[in-house]
Formats: structure tokens, sequence, C-alpha cells
């Protein structure tokens, strides 16, 4: 009986080490910011090299690149623990910010995909210097004034029409009587 507990714990064990070991995982690089007109390069890791791998890239969840790689058999521990696939996006715009994806499928001995958690790219504008948004916010509240002056116009003219009416009736009462 105790010979059975063992065995069978030791082929428990080896089993979900195969599990993890073969398991698909992806990572991708931290979120980015760049400023418009750069180059972004990001990347797209998986933990295993096997002779044909898919590669998926997603912008905001539509694809924009699919990719295939056929590995060729290498003797390389490194090269055989991770392989990557790169995105390079040159004299990016506003348009080029969004969320990117990497899928990426095994196809053999049995199709495994997994996607990355993603990654970020924020772009902004050049040449928005907080010199400029003050400018820009100045003049902002010089046209709220302009603004303000064009709705008070026609009760000037009013308080104008007035005055005048009331100077013409004084000097009018003033030649009746004397």
């Amino acid at each position: 009986m105790k010979l059975l507990l063992s065995s069978l714990l030791l082929l428990w064990t080896r089993s979900s080490r195969s599990v993890s070991s073969d398991t698909l995982v992806v990572s991708q690089s931290p979120d980015v910011s760049v400023l418009e007109g750069e180059t972004v390069n990001i990347s797209c890791c998986w933990n295993k090299t096997d002779r044909r791998v898919g590669i998926k890239w997603l912008k905001n969840q539509t694809t924009i690149k699919n990719k295939t790689i056929l590995n060729q058999s290498s003797d390389s521990l490194k090269e055989q623990a991770r392989s990557c696939s790169f995105l390079i996006l040159s004299n990016i715009t506003n348009r080029d910010s969004g969320s990117y994806i990497c899928k990426v499928s095994v196809e053999i001995p049995v199709l495994t995909e997994a996607e990355g958690k993603g990654t970020t790219i924020t772009v902004t504008t050049r040449g928005k210097s907080s010199e400029n948004s003050a400018k820009e916010n100045s003049d902002v509240s010089q046209g709220g004034v302009m603004i303000f002056v064009l709705r008070c116009l026609p009760i000037l003219v009013l308080i104008t029409a007035f005055i005048c009416v009331q100077y013409l009736r004084t000097k009018a009462q003033q030649n009746t009587s004397g």
C-alpha cells in the first residue's frame, strides 16, 4: 500500500510539472508614452520554441500584423527557452495610440494559443509645452472678455439712449420756461 501511494504521488508530481512546462506563456512590453514622430518598438515573448509558431498583433481588437515563424532546430538552451517577436511603429502619430495585444499560437504537437496582457501606447503631440498652454489659456480668457463685452453692448446702447432722451427732455423744459 505504501509503495502504491508513493508511486501515485511520484506520477502526480511528474504530470503536474509537465503540464506547467507545456503551458504557453506570453509576455509583452510595459505600457509606453511617446512623442509624435518617434519610433516605438514593443515586444511579444513566449516560453516555448516549436517548429511553427503563429504571431498575431492586434490594435484595439483589430488584426494589424499576422506572421508565422518556422524555427530550425537549435542547440542553444537560451534560444529554446524563449522566443520573441517585435512590432516596430515608425513616425508615430496620435492615430497610433491604443492597446496592442500579441496572440501566439503553437500548432504542433497540439494547437495551443495564448495572448499577452497588452501594451498601451500613448502618443503626445509635439510642441504642446506649458508655455503654449499658458498662451492658449490667455487667448481663451481674452475671447471670454470679448464675448462678455458683446453681450453687454445692447444694455449699454439702451442706457445711452435713455440718458440722451432725459437730456433732451430737460433741455426742452428749460427752453419752454425761459
